[in-house]
């Protein structure tokens, strides 16, 4: 019984050593599944975005035509209504109305007929017929383009009918003319007074059928999609369809009473055909605007993408499969060549036998790469922590030169002013020192805020112009938005000690320092502006030379270098320090840093 299984066992074993037994073989081994799932995944989602896309414009092009039915409607409808409410409350009309029938004057006659005929010439595209009809038919006017034989009408039956409208007016979807009996026509009418009472009568207007069939036969909606007008006395469609897409009188009643004014339902009928029904609200009358039309002809361009998707991505397959047969010959033909070399090598230098595949080859290659990589990246990492030590250490000595010889200079200053009997500013001047070396030590952190930097400053300068007050003077310009933000502790305490020293102190009569910081599209700009004795093209050329090629230069101390290579190392080589000087006017450097909170 085991040995059947063993047969399997070596048979299976025997096809995939064949299946991996070289790298050309491996390589379509595993790239070809990779490229089929690839194909197959981005035809499917082409097909899924495409399809969705093309249901959504299907389902927006609809909507777009109903609403832009629903306004044009609208528009002439309240046009037509305007000219009902305007003529039922024409002086005439009126006046006819409160007078006993037995006084109408002829000129009546003509004043309304004038009237109805101006209204019936402006909307002859749309109005059928205009009639009004006063007293029982004591007074009748009806214009149309035919010439009726006979009138029929019984203002008792449209009282009887029509009921509840405070206002008196209503509105009639298709219907048969019941003044002239000829056609279909829908209608807008006031009905005027009660049964009861002495003064009654009717103003009608009848709108022509083909005027609506027009509006609703615009539409695209497909073969067998159409739009209908739905109201609560009827509907009326744009064309004949197959009763099978027609909507049932469950679904007329639903959209009749349904409280939202537009939207979109599904249904499907009987024979499970799915019908799509997106609707809108005339707010003339709150009449329905409806369109209806299959799902299935509405959205035939999307199998018709879906069978042209899967012929691309059979042929895509087919021609990738030819593809990487003819690329993986060429890529193996160089491994395929030093494995050959390799064998040769093992045979006939070592005596060992030529059994050691070329993907073993590759795998010794490429544990070879690994670790040479690895190396280089111990060595750029062990290359970053010395320069960051060395910034570190250059830091830690210009604060050491800083400040011990600041302090000593200080403290004789105090105790100058204290021998003097200036204890009021030798007591200022103690104060501004604990405050400068409060910030210099800050717990030990490296970045503060820009405030705190700004009070560093202000102390570092308020020191030096009690001791040379009578060769600068100071102003600190910083937006009060900027203050929260972070900076590099002792990035402007270096500039100003360079424009006290280099700047202001060399020049005869009294210099000026100014400090400005401002932040433009989340960059912090800072400079500190002097008037002294400024600084000639070359020296100025060989100083941003060091700063950005990093060389050691004795025109540029170690407090500026500090600064700029320090601004560098934490922010990158987009922020630093930039100098700008000119001989005999003054000196500006600025300093740019990222805007970045506390």
């Amino acid at each position: 019984m085991k040995e059947p299984v063993g047969r399997k066992g070596k048979a299976l074993e025997s096809i995939k050593r064949y299946l991996f037994s070289s790298f050309q073989s491996t390589i379509l081994l595993l790239y070809l599944p990779i490229i089929i799932l690839c194909l197959a995944l981005t035809g499917w989602i082409s097909y899924h975005l495409s399809s969705k896309q093309i249901e959504e414009n299907a389902y927006q092009n609809v909507r777009d035509t109903v609403f832009q039915t629903k306004n044009y409607l609208d528009n002439r409808l309240h046009d037509i209504f305007e000219q009902l409410v305007s003529l039922s409350n024409n002086s005439s009309i009126l006046s006819i109305m409160s007078r006993d029938p037995f006084y109408t004057e002829p000129d009546d006659y003509i004043q309304v007929n004038k009237q109805i005929s101006q209204i019936y010439s402006t909307y002859n595209s749309l109005l059928d017929s205009v009639f009004v009809n006063f007293h029982n038919g004591d007074f009748v006017l009806l214009k149309c383009d035919v010439s009726p034989k006979k009138i029929h009408f019984s203002y008792e039956e449209y009282r009887g009918r029509f009921k509840g409208n405070r206002e008196g007016y209503y509105w009639r979807n298709l219907h048969y003319d019941d003044v002239l009996n000829s056609n279909e026509v829908v209608s807008v009418f006031k009905l005027i007074g009660q049964n009861t009472s002495s003064t009654h009568g009717i103003l009608l207007f009848n709108l022509r059928k083909d005027f609506f069939e027009k509006v609703l036969s615009k539409s695209l909606l497909g073969e067998n999609g159409y739009l209908l007008l739905i109201s609560p006395d009827g509907q009326m469609l744009s064309k004949q369809v197959d009763a099978k897409y027609q909507l049932t009188s469950e679904w007329i009643d639903h959209l009749r009473n349904i409280e939202e004014k537009s939207g979109r339902m599904e249904f499907k009928k009987h024979d499970k055909e799915t019908m799509i029904v997106v609707y809108d609200t005339l707010s003339i009358n709150n009449w329905k605007v409806v369109a209806v039309f299959s799902e299935g002809d509405m959205l035939k361009n999307v199998n018709y993408i879906k069978y042209t998707t899967v012929v691309v991505i059979i042929s895509l397959i087919i021609a990738a499969s030819l593809l990487a047969k003819v690329f993986s010959e060429y890529a193996a033909r160089p491994i395929s060549l030093l494995a050959r070399d390799m064998k040769r090598f093992y045979k006939d230098r070592l005596g060992m036998p030529a059994d050691i595949s070329t993907l073993r080859e590759i795998h010794i290659l490429q544990k070879g790469i690994q670790e040479l990589m690895q190396h280089i990246d111990n060595l750029m990492e062990q290359i970053k922590k010395e320069q960051e030590k060395k910034k570190k250490l250059e830091f830690a000595v210009m604060h050491a030169q800083i400040h011990p010889h600041f302090l000593y200079n200080t403290l004789y200053s105090i105790k100058s002013l204290c021998d003097m009997g200036m204890n009021r500013e030798a007591s200022s001047m103690i104060s501004a020192l604990s405050n400068f070396f409060r910030i210099s030590i800050s717990k030990g952190q490296e970045m503060i805020s820009i405030e705190e930097e700004i009070e560093h400053i202000k102390s570092y300068l308020f020191i030096q112009e009690m001791r040379y007050g009578d060769d600068f003077s100071y102003e600190i310009d910083v937006d009060q938005h900027i203050l929260s933000f972070r900076i590099i502790k002792l990035t402007l305490q270096p500039l100003v000690e360079n424009a006290i020293y280099h700047g202001v102190k060399q020049k005869r009569g009294k210099g000026t320092i100014l400090v400005k910081g401002y932040c433009i599209n989340d960059t912090i700009y800072f400079e500190v502006i002097d008037n002294g004795v400024g600084m000639d093209v070359n020296k100025i050329k060989e100083i941003m030379d060091a700063l950005n090629n990093k060389e050691e230069n004795a025109a540029l101390g170690i407090g500026l270098r500090s600064v700029h290579e320090r601004i560098q190392l934490h922010y990158g080589s987009s922020y630093g320090m930039h100098i700008e000087s000119e001989l005999g006017k003054g000196t500006k450097v600025t300093v740019t840093v990222p805007a970045e909170k506390v």
